[in-house]
């Protein structure tokens, strides 16, 4: 999630896999193969990421905050689009780190975003993590990186990586928005990830002219296209159920989503790894992964 507030700046340096999910997803095979590795080992670049042998961990705090439950809705509409069939991934729900505030669970959502391929860290921490080390080796002995797009702290991401030899750490790319979300963060997270992975620090998706997409707006003439879109609809009908539902009592009230508009501006993260940063905001995302087909 994303705070509008001022923190102190640390410095810049950073499939399949065995999960337990929440009783409404299945468990994954803990040594099952990536099937779409063969399929796609000549797949070309997707913006950074190399679709051939790099991994996806897309990591949500939702709390306390209703703007991750629409950046999943993001997410899984870049999932759905055909240029993005062979990209490896695997969501996180509750990444968070030491703040205060209710988490928001959603379970549908992130069923219908990911199907089964996602871990639910608020109901079982310590196997989440187990699994997103082992997702985290397996991409590494390919060759490929690691890219964790952090929608909330890191306190889970550093976890997983402490269970890596360290001469590994490296290939894990961090890409962070957000000075609240790093202040959230336990210090020893932090330090563990700023000074031993690959760490990105990028500009946060709720203004416009920032070097990230402007993914907030008070508009709500996007909705129509979302919620019509045959394949992605589903997706955002349960984003705004659960938004509609909870901002009004939320920790931090979100003015976007008060007043009738969107925020997914934690998807920032996947428009960097996945070269879309220079689109402008909602507008150019709804043009491109919502075609109302």
């Amino acid at each position: 999630m994303t705070i509008l507030s001022s923190f102190r700046i640390f410095p810049l340096h950073a499939v399949l896999v065995a999960a337990l999910l929440t009783p409404a997803c299945t468990a994954l095979a803990q040594d099952a193969p990536a099937p779409k590795l063969a399929e796609c080992a000549d797949a070309p670049m997707i913006g950074r990421f190399d679709p051939s042998r790099d991994v996806l961990i897309a990591n949500y705090d939702s709390k306390p905050d209703v703007d991750d439950l629409q950046a999943v809705a993001g997410l899984g509409s870049v999932l759905k689009h055909p240029d993005f069939a062979c990209v490896d991934y695997i969501a996180t729900s509750g990444a968070y780190g030491i703040q205060a505030g209710t988490y928001l669970p959603a379970a549908e959502l992130f069923n219908l975003a990911f199907g089964d391929k996602w871990l639910d860290a608020h109901e079982d921490r310590e196997a989440s993590v187990d699994a997103l080390a082992r997702l985290m080796s397996k991409a590494l002995q390919r060759g490929g990186k690691v890219w964790v797009a952090e929608a909330g702290q890191s306190d889970v991401t550093a976890a997983a990586v402490r269970k890596l030899p360290e001469a590994k750490w490296r290939g894990i790319h961090i890409v962070q928005h957000s000075y609240w979300n790093e202040s959230q963060t336990s210090p020893d997270a932090m330090n563990t990830l700023v000074y031993n992975t690959t760490y990105h620090r990028i500009q946060d998706g709720n203004f416009a002219g920032n070097g990230t997409p402007a993914f907030n707006t008070h508009d709500n003439s996007h909705w129509g296209p979302l919620l019509d879109d045959r394949d992605v609809g589903p997706i955002w009908a349960e984003a705004k159920r659960l938004s509609e539902l909870h901002n009004p009592v939320a920790e931090y009230v979100n003015p976007a989503v008060e007043a009738g508009g969107l925020d997914f501006s934690d998807t920032v993260e996947i428009a960097y790894i996945f070269g879309f940063e220079d689109m402008e905001g909602v507008g150019d995302f709804v043009s491109r992964f919502a075609k109302a087909k």
